[in-house]
C-alpha cells in the first residue's frame, strides 16, 4: 500500500500514510488491521485515493498474487483491463483507487485533540471484486486485475481487529496495557499510541508461556518496555456518550515476546502437507524476515518449504489453554503452522527453516494455529462424527499425505472417512451428505484416531458466502429489479454465476432456480445474521480505474459508497443508464433449503 490522500469538502488533500506499508491483502478476510494517524486538519474529507503498488519482486519490488494450478500455488503474471502492466511511475506498477465517501457519512474530524474525538475510518479491500478474470491457459496464469476498494468512517465491530506494536506499559490493577501503534510487518515507525483493556478471559501467549487473565497481564508487565512486541486480537466497543466515537479496544488474546517476533529469528507460517521423521513440508508459505529496516519483508512461496524441528524445538505453543504438553510431535500433517527458527537463504529455491534450537539457543519455536476442514458428514453419534473430507485450509485434500499422523500404517487417516473428535459441540446437520465446516487442531503426530479435535462446527447456512458474477461485457440491464430493499440479477452473457462459501463453489446454474437476493437490515452496529461481517458503507459501485478530473470535488469519478442500500440502489440504476455492469460480488450468506442469499454487502464493478 503505497499512499493513502484524504481530500477535504475544500478540495485540500491530505496524506495520512507517512509511508508503504507492505500488506497481506489475503489475511485481511479474517480479521481488521489497526493503523492510525494523529496528522489530520480538522475538517469535512469527502474522498479517499488509495495507491496500491504492484511491482513484482521480478521487477525489485515484493508484491506477489498467487493462483492455484492443480491444487499447487503458482505466481501469477498481473496485468491491467488491456492486457498491459497496470501502470509504470517511477519505475514502479503502480494503481490508483478514488473512493468517493458516503454522502450521509463523511469523516469529519472535529476542532478538537481529545481522545474521545478519535474517528475511525475503514478501509476493505475486495479481493473477489478486484479480480476481473484468471486466464489459466497461459503459464503462468495471468491475472487481470482491477482493485476495488471501499471506505466509510465505521467497520464491523464483529470482526476481530488486530493491534500490533511495542509494549509501552501495563496495569495489572487496572486490567490495561499501552503500545506504540505498529501495523503490519511495520519495524520502525509508530502511530500514536494505544491502551487495551484485558480480563479474566483473555488468553495470552508470552515468550512461549500460555496464561489467562491476571497472570497473563502480570507476566506482561514484567516484560521489557519498548523492545517487547505484542500483537493483540481485539474486539471494538464503541463509548455510549453519543457526541463522541471513541471506545475500548478489548483483548481476546495476546500474542507478545519472541512468540510473535524478534530479530535474531525468521519466521513461517503455512500449511503441513507432510512430515517424514521431524521434516515437514509447508505449502503455501509466507516467510517474514527482520530486515532491521522501516518495514519487514514478506516473501510468499510459491514452492514448499522445509521445516526441521527435532525435541529441542521449544516452546510449541497454542492459543488455547486447555491444550497442555504441547512438543514437537503436536504437529502433524495437515496443521496450519506458525515457526520460528534460522533461515537458510535457499541455493535451490527451497526455503529451509531450522528450529531446532540446535544452532543457537532459543531460535527455535512453534504455534499451532486454528485449522479449517471442509466436506460432507457421513455419520455422527455423541461426541465424534465422520466426514468425506474434501479440503484443508482450501487445499484440495489430494495435497496432504497422512502418513505418520496414525498410531500405525493401518490407521493413518482416509480423506474418505476423517474422523473428528467433536466433543461436546453440536452437529448441525443430521443427513449423510450435508456440507461441514470445522475448525479445530490435527491430532498430535502418531496419534490418530480420531484424526482431528474440533473446536467449532458450523453448517452450510451459518458459514459466510460470496456470489460472484462476471458480466463478458458492460451490462445495463444487469439487475431487473433494482429495489429499495432487494435486486434481481440477469444471468445472460456471464462468465462467472457461483456462489462460494470457503472452498465450495455452488453454480447457479446447477440450482433449480435463481437464488432469491435480500438485503440483511441494517440492525446497529450489529449483524442480523451470526457469522456476517458488517461495514458502513455496506454497498457501492463504480469503476476503479477511472481517473479522477484534476480539482475534482464533487460528482467525482471511482467507486460511489452507501450505507443504505435505497440510495445505492437509486444512483446505481441512474449509473447503469450510461455504463454497464461488468461484475458483482455480495457477501453474506446462503440457505440452499430455501434458496435465498442474504447479502449484508454489495459491490458492483463498472
Amino acid at each position: 500500500m503505497d499512499s493513502i490522500t484524504l481530500t477535504r469538502s475544500d478540495g485540500t488533500p491530505v496524506g495520512p500514510l507517512l509511508g508503504p506499508e507492505t500488506v497481506d491483502f489475503t489475511k485481511l478476510s479474517d480479521l481488521s488491521e489497526l493503523w492510525g494517524s494523529a496528522t489530520i486538519p480538522i475538517g469535512t474529507y469527502t474522498s479517499a485515493s488509495i495507491v496500491l503498488d504492484y511491482t513484482s519482486v521480478a521487477e525489485g519490488g515484493s508484491s506477489v498474487i498467487a493462483v492455484m494450478v492443480n491444487g499447487l500455488p503458482q505466481k501469477a503474471t498481473v496485468v491491467d483491463s488491456a492486457g498491459k502492466a497496470v501502470k509504470v511511475a517511477n519505475g514502479n506498477v503502480l494503481q490508483t483507487v478514488n473512493v468517493i465517501l458516503d454522502p450521509a457519512g463523511q469523516l469529519i474530524v472535529p476542532a478538537t485533540y481529545a481522545t474521545t474525538s478519535a474517528q475511525r475510518l475503514a478501509i476493505d479491500f475486495n479481493l473477489a471484486a478486484s479480480t476481473a478474470s484468471v486466464n489459466m491457459t497461459t503459464n503462468p496464469a495471468t491475472v487481470t486485475v482491477k482493485p476495488y476498494l471501499t471506505v466509510g468512517v465505521a467497520a464491523s465491530d464483529q470482526k476481530l481487529i488486530r493491534v500490533r506494536g511495542p509494549l509501552i506499559n501495563s496495569s495489572v490493577s487496572l486490567g490495561t496495557y499501552t503500545v506504540y501503534t505498529r501495523p503490519f510487518l511495520d519495524e520502525a515507525d509508530n502511530f500514536g499510541l494505544l491502551s487495551l483493556f484485558v480480563d479474566a478471559n483473555t488468553i495470552y501467549t508470552t515468550n512461549g508461556v500460555v496464561t489467562t487473565g491476571t497472570p497473563g497481564i502480570t507476566q506482561l508487565s514484567q516484560s521489557s518496555a519498548g523492545t517487547t512486541m505484542t500483537a493483540a486480537y481485539t474486539t471494538f466497543e464503541p463509548t455510549v456518550t453519543p457526541n463522541a466515537t471513541a471506545g475500548k479496544f478489548h483483548a481476546k488474546y495476546v500474542i507478545a515476546g519472541s512468540t510473535l517476533e524478534d530479530p535474531y529469528t525468521s519466521g513461517l507460517e503455512g500449511d503441513v502437507v507432510s512430515r517424514t521423521g521431524n521434516s515437514l513440508k509447508v505449502r503455501g508459505s509466507t516467510l517474514q524476515l527482520y530486515t532491521g529496516g522501516t518495514t519487514g519483508t514478506s516473501i510468499y512461496n510459491t514452492a514448499d518449504a522445509t521445516v526441521t524441528l527435532g525435541p529441542a524445538t521449544k516452546p510449541v505453543t497454542a492459543d488455547d489453554t486447555t491444550l497442555t504438553n504441547l512438543d514437537y510431535n503436536s504437529v502433524a500433517v495437515g496443521q496450519h503452522i506458525v515457526v520460528r527458527g534460522i533461515y537458510t537463504a535457499p541455493s535451490t529455491g527451497v526455503v529451509d527453516i531450522d528450529a531446532t534450537n540446535s544452532k543457537y539457543a532459543n531460535t527455535g519455536s512453534l504455534r499451532l494455529i486454528s485449522t479449517h476442514l471442509w466436506g460432507s458428514l457421513l455419520s455422527s453419534s455423541a461426541g465424534g462424527l465422520s466426514m468425506n473430507l474434501q479440503t484443508i485450509n482450501n487445499w484440495p485434500v489430494s495435497a496432504f499425505t497422512f502418513a505418520g499422523n496414525g498410531t500405525s500404517a493401518a490407521t493413518d487417516p482416509v480423506a474418505t472417512a476423517f474422523t473428528v473428535n467433536s466433543g461436546a459441540l453440536a452437529v448441525p446437520v443430521t443427513t449423510v451428505g450435508d456440507p461441514l465446516w470445522i475448525d479445530g487442531r490435527v491430532a498430535p503426530f502418531g496419534s490418530a484416531p480420531p484424526d482431528f479435535g474440533a473446536t467449532a462446527i458450523s453448517s452450510e447456512a451459518s458459514v459466510p458466502a460470496s456470489l460472484q458474477i462476471h458480466w463478458t461485457t458492460g451490462t445495463k440491464t444487469a439487475f431487473p429489479v433494482l429495489g429499495p430493499t432487494n435486486l434481481s440479477i440477469n444471468l445472460t452473457n456471464t462468465s462467472t454465476a457461483v456462489i462460494r462459501i470457503g472452498p465450495e463453489s455452488i453454480a447457479l446454474a446447477s440450482l433449480p432456480a435463481s437464488p432469491a437476493f435480500t438485503v440483511v437490515p441494517q440492525a446497529g452496529i450489529a449483524s442480523a445474521v451470526p457469522g456476517v461481517f458488517l461495514f458502513t458503507p455496506r454497498f457501492s459501485y463504480g469503476d476503479p480505474t477511472a481517473v479522477v478530473a484534476a480539482g475534482c470535488v464533487t460528482a467525482c469519478a471511482g467507486i460511489h459508497v452507501f450505507s443504505v442500500f435505497g440510495t445505492f440502489a437509486t444512483d446505481l440504476t441512474t449509473a447503469l443508464a450510461t455504463t454497464g455492469a461488468l461484475q458483482l460480488e455480495a457477501r453474506g450468506t446462503y440457505n440452499r433449503a430455501t434458496n435465498t442469499f442474504s447479502a449484508s454487502s454489495v459491490d458492483v464493478v463498472l
